[in-house]
């Protein structure tokens, strides 16, 4: 049975009758993508119209094979000067009429594309290697079809052909013909990334216009980035590189044309959002129609996208393996415990610490974790944590990754990546191995926490004065192995996961849409939670004063000088009462996991100016505070067991897990609390170490040992040759640099946000003032900006104190406070654990709030619904 010479492009299902492109097009309209109706002129027309002329197609490719380069080039020419030559007068015919069935206008001009049997195959896809002809007249399609005829003679064909396919079969060239599209946007897409091979991502090329200029290397494209889902759904542009252009191609009946693209259009994107996403969610569709990657030329007219091509993608293979520039990154947790730049050393111990205590238990547990993905990663001096990795361990266990922004703070991850969960017999033994550390923490905490405040008093600055350079090497390496054996913050933050895990599934069906109002109001005023117990002891120390005239003179004086305090509270019951409050709590500070970051007990006259402000506020005694909160609790719980009515069972298991929270709770503060003795010890040994490598003349200031990291002690010990004074200028330096540059909360792409110049994400915002409810109540107040301890001696009575996060060494404003607003936060921060015992209104996770509100600005908070409201007259 003969072969036709002309098929309509939804019959072209042979590859050696209609090519590479032929049939990859008739497999986009069977699986019922958009494309442009057309026809193939076949591999047949073109081996009868030679072979007609006494062209014998496998002896001259042959032939022409074995040649050497300068007798190749010879026979090519002539073999293509006979192709241009041979009669196609019936062929034109058939031709003709197949177009004229598809009823297009008679104006229409024309697209003439190859489609060779060697095109678009899965391990070779000849592209570019053809000749494309555009805007064609339908008077000019036979030269066209001739023209790409012989472009299959040509010596970069032939050099491809015979390198890459060996001895496959003589190729032969067949012809697709269909209509011009008008295109506004057109261009290129990868359903992988064609570098990586990332299986998450969709690459798109964009030009205005035609994309031949683009097809043909001639102009920059604008470059995108779009990430896949788990669902294989797009879910936000990752990536966008957008090109100056000046000229667009376009088709009119004469042909193509070079327009002008305004100036004000030349650096705006040639694709929106949506498109974008309607090109990504399309070459997904179609690479799981094709069973393979591919790469598809597409194009944009008034009415829709259309697909033009489609071939395989060569040379890379898909891959679904995460790295670190896949993740996106948060300073969420990090930023409340540590100050805004943290030290070398600082940075250096907290990736050792997440290293080693949160990833690798996790790794205990029987979680995968990707080769070569870490958990922390620095950002111009600021530590960043891999929400990535953690939605990716949290889903392995079967917990709901997507209360991570709830507990930790910050923003939802954007793009969820594919997870296996643990097969139940690995899930169960998880769960056996996480009892364990939950057990241990709860049997040994109180021992090692003992322990950890033994260590600050046994290693003061008097006791460790005659400490010699190895005597103190060996006291710090002790520290950290006594640290190594006992450290409890996993098992103790995994019973904190877990309760958290099972009230937010249950409560939300239980007590409907307010459950998070009533759960946190129930939390306060345990009177276990170490942390907040400071701020009545404060409130104590104040009521003393009050009944003590020396003290009360000392704190109300004008002018106040607070550097005299010991001499002008000698042997008082203030002074004592303030030292015992130092010994308990003066370890504590601002940003106060780094061991750079001074402790109260550094700077006592920060907490005497807070005393200062309580006295001269109206009393409010220790007694009504925890009156106030049981008050809180009890009706809170009141109404819990109301709503739940008649299912004892229910309300019994709500009372297990509330009680198990409040321990854990309870057990995570003093765990930080206590952490923070083992800190204070490794500062004061730290800066000795710096005050004898002063003495050595291998820094310049004591301060100096806090810009060397973790690995830098190593070669330090060693006494190996490194300029120290050297490296410490430069990266106090590079410390400077990093101070001037505003970063982002939240990094998506790490490579944008490397390279980007504009690095801050952050913006005034428009939107309402709306946030996380931390802790319930409602407060109004002129709101007070805290950026830095220094702020702290303008805080009043009844103020709104507006922070970038809730750092737990803020505490003691806590109980002159009115309410408390912050950029970042989550339920699980220890800063959210505090505000809640104490009962603070406190709302986390408010966009851009330290630039929306003002200073003095009167704000009305109410912390139950999570809003703030701005008084209008102010």
């Amino acid at each position: 049975m003969a072969h036709p010479s002309v098929l309509p492009l939804v019959q072209c299902h042979n590859l050696e009758l209609v090519g590479g492109k032929a049939l990859g097009l008739a497999r986009l309209m069977a699986a019922g993508f958009p494309v442009p109706p057309g026809i193939c002129v076949t591999t047949e027309a073109y081996r009868q119209s030679l072979l007609a002329s006494g062209f014998t197609l496998a002896e001259e490719w042959t032939h022409v094979s074995t040649l050497s380069e300068e007798e190749r080039k010879v026979a090519l020419s002539v073999c293509q000067a006979r192709v241009r030559d041979a009669d196609t007068s019936s062929l034109t015919a058939e031709w003709q009429a197949a177009l004229q069935a598809l009823n297009v206008p008679h104006t229409t001009s024309w697209a003439v594309r190859s489609s060779a049997t060697n095109e678009d195959a899965g391990r070779t896809s000849f592209a570019g290697l053809y000749r494309t002809h555009l805007g064609v007249a339908i008077d000019g399609i036979d030269d066209a079809i001739k023209d790409l005829w012989t472009s299959l003679w040509q010596e970069r064909v032939l050099r491809y052909a015979v390198e890459r396919g060996g001895d496959h079969a003589i190729p032969s060239m067949a012809v697709v013909i269909q209509p011009m599209l008008d295109a506004l946007v057109s261009g290129v897409a990868y359903s992988i990334h064609p570098v990586t091979g990332r299986s998450f991502y969709v690459a798109v090329n964009a030009v205005p216009g035609l994309a031949a200029p683009l097809v043909d290397g001639h102009v920059t494209p604008d470059q995108y980035i779009v990430q896949m889902g788990a669902d294989q759904r797009p879910v936000w542009v990752r990536r966008r590189t957008l090109a100056h252009k000046t000229q667009r191609l376009t088709v009119t009946q004469d042909g193509l044309r070079s327009d002008a693209i305004s100036v004000s259009a030349q650096s705006e994107s040639s694709l929106s959002d949506e498109q974008l996403f309607e090109l990504g969610a399309m070459a997904k569709h179609i690479e799981q129609a094709f069973g393979h990657p591919v790469d598809l030329e597409w194009a944009i007219d008034p009415h829709r996208l259309w697909v033009l091509q489609a071939r395989p993608i060569t040379g890379v293979s898909p891959s679904s393996q995460l790295t670190d520039d896949d993740c996106e990154w948060s300073r969420a947790n990090f930023k409340e415990t540590m100050p805004e730049l943290p030290s070398p050393v600082g940075n250096s111990f907290l990736e050792l610490f997440m290293d080693q205590y949160i990833v690798e238990p996790y790794r205990r547990l029987g979680c995968h974790i990707p080769n070569g993905l870490t958990s922390t990663r620095i950002f111009h001096g600021r530590p960043y944590l891999n929400v990535t990795l953690f939605h990716l361990l949290v889903a392995q266990l079967r917990g709901d990754p997507a209360q991570l922004p709830e507990q930790m703070g910050g923003e939802p991850i954007a793009a969820a990546p594919a997870v296996h969960p643990l097969g139940w017999l690995a899930f169960i033994r998880a769960g056996i191995v996480m009892s364990k550390e939950m057990r241990r923490a709860t049997a040994h905490g109180p021992a090692w926490f003992a322990e950890m405040k033994t260590m600050a008093k046994h290693f003061g600055s008097e006791q460790i004065d005659a400490l010699s350079f190895d005597e103190t090497v060996r006291e710090l390496d002790e520290l950290s192995a006594r640290f190594h054996r006992h450290e409890l913050t996993f098992g103790i933050a995994g019973g904190v996961a877990q309760c958290l895990q099972a009230l937010n599934f249950l409560l939300p069906r239980w007590l409907g849409s307010d459950w998070r109002v009533l759960s946190n109001a129930a939390l306060q005023g345990q009177g276990t939670v170490i942390s907040a117990q400071q701020i009545l002891r404060l409130a104590e120390i104040v009521d003393i004063a009050r009944h003590e005239p020396a003290a009360e003179a000392f704190l109300n004086a004008e002018p106040w000088n607070p550097s005299h305090f010991r001499t002008a509270l000698k042997d008082t019951a203030c002074l004592r009462a303030f030292d015992a409050y130092l010994e308990d709590y003066g370890h504590r500070g601002i940003g106060e996991s780094d061991v750079m970051s001074p402790r109260l007990a550094d700077n006592p006259e920060a907490i005497l100016s807070v005393l200062r402000l309580q006295l001269g506020a109206a009393p409010v005694g220790q007694k009504e505070v925890l009156s106030r909160q049981e008050r809180t609790s009890a009706d809170a719980l009141a109404e819990i067991k109301r709503r739940l009515g008649w299912r004892l069972d229910r309300w019994f298991m709500y009372r297990w897990w509330y009680r198990r929270l409040c321990r854990f709770f309870a057990l995570r503060e003093a765990n930080r609390h206590h952490l923070m003795y083992f800190s204070t010890a490794t500062r004061t040994l730290l800066l000795h170490l710096g005050d004898l490598l002063v003495t050595q003349e291998k820094c310049d200031v004591r301060d100096d040992i806090f810009f060397l990291t973790v690995q830098d002690r190593t070669d330090l010990v060693s006494q190996k040759n490194r300029d120290w004074r050297g490296i410490i200028r430069e990266r106090r330096a590079e410390r400077n640099r990093n101070a001037a540059i505003d970063v982002p909360d939240t990094i998506r792409d790490w490579e944008t946000a490397t390279t980007n110049s504009t690095i801050s994400d952050r913006s005034h915002g428009t939107g309402p003032l709306v946030g996380l409810p931390i802790s319930a109540g409602s407060a109004t107040g002129p709101v007070r900006l805290l950026r830095s301890l220094t702020d702290w001696s303008h805080v009043k009575a009844g103020d709104i104190l507006v922070a970038p996060v809730i750092d737990p060494g803020m505490a003691p404003l806590f109980g002159i406070a009115g309410g408390l607003i912050v950029e970042m936060g989550g339920t699980l921060s220890h800063g959210a654990i505090i505000a809640r015992e104490y009962g603070l209104p406190t709302v986390a996770n408010v966009e851009a709030v330290m630039t929306r509100l003002k200073e003095g600005q009167r704000v009305r908070l109410d912390a139950a619904a999570g809003t703030i409201h701005v008084d209008p007259c102010l």
